[in-house]
């Protein structure tokens, strides 16, 4: 193992340690920003378990590095950094002192705190939206990637298409899909939405992408479920492209 290895997966270990034990004290930060009512004793309580779980992520990195330097070649070493993280995590939970109530507690009668947060409202709106967003710059990620800008010019040029479609063929907003690269080479898998005056049809499009150029394995038009998908490959077209 690595020394910069060994100094990451401390410091990381130790860093969650310190996290979890601080949020274990602090159960109220953890849902500070959420749904949830930070000072329900439900919400607290859920907050000591994700706090103790950040401690036993912490102690099994460390145990597994002390273990690996020590006991290289002692089989079941992840099954005893296990147990020895789920031992650790217990025992550095720190200690909460029962509290009393005060003088002048409320009566049994008096409204429990509510569970929801005061502005759960308005975080749920923020997180809608956020998540809004990222789906709108995902769409727009595939729909400006280049494989994708290649599969619908081949598309448009097919002569099939243009005469079930009509001209001008247009590309859709929701263009689906994953898109792989890892340096020169990648896999693609997408959808793309188009139309034109005569009608609507889905291009379905596989790539592979070698030494820096996609090639199309398939490119298909789909117009419904009851007619055959159109070969886009066909007539033609071209296959690769840099």
């Amino acid at each position: 193992m690595e020394p910069l290895t060994i100094s990451l997966t401390a410091v990381v270990g130790v860093c969650f340690v310190l996290l979890g034990r601080w949020l274990y004290k602090n159960p109220s930060k953890l849902f500070r920003w959420g749904f949830l009512n930070p000072e329900h004793p439900g919400v607290q309580k859920l907050a000591r378990v994700y706090a103790t779980f950040f401690i036993f992520f912490g102690m099994f990195a460390s145990a597994g590095l002390v273990l690996a330097l020590l006991l290289r070649r002692v089989p079941g070493m992840p099954l005893l950094a296990f147990a020895v993280a789920i031992g650790g995590a217990w025992l550095l939970r720190p200690k909460i002192p029962p509290s009393e109530p005060p003088a002048d507690a409320p009566s049994d009668n008096a409204a429990k705190p509510r569970l929801l947060s005061k502005h759960w409202k308005r975080n749920l709106a923020i997180a809608a939206g956020l998540i809004c967003i990222l789906v709108v710059v995902i769409f727009m990620i595939i729909g400006n990637s280049d494989v994708c800008k290649m599969a619908f010019a081949t598309a448009e040029a097919n002569p099939v298409l243009r005469q079930r479609l009509g001209e001008p063929i247009k590309r859709g907003f929701l263009t689906s899909g994953s898109i792989e690269i890892s340096g020169p080479s990648g896999h693609a898998d997408i959808a793309i939405p188009v139309s034109g005056p005569r009608g609507k049809a889905t291009i379905y499009a596989v790539a592979q992408k070698s030494a820096g150029l996609w090639r199309f394995e398939t490119l298909e038009a789909a117009f419904d479920e009851a007619s055959p998908r159109v070969n886009l490959l066909q007539e033609g077209s071209a296959s690769s492209q840099p």
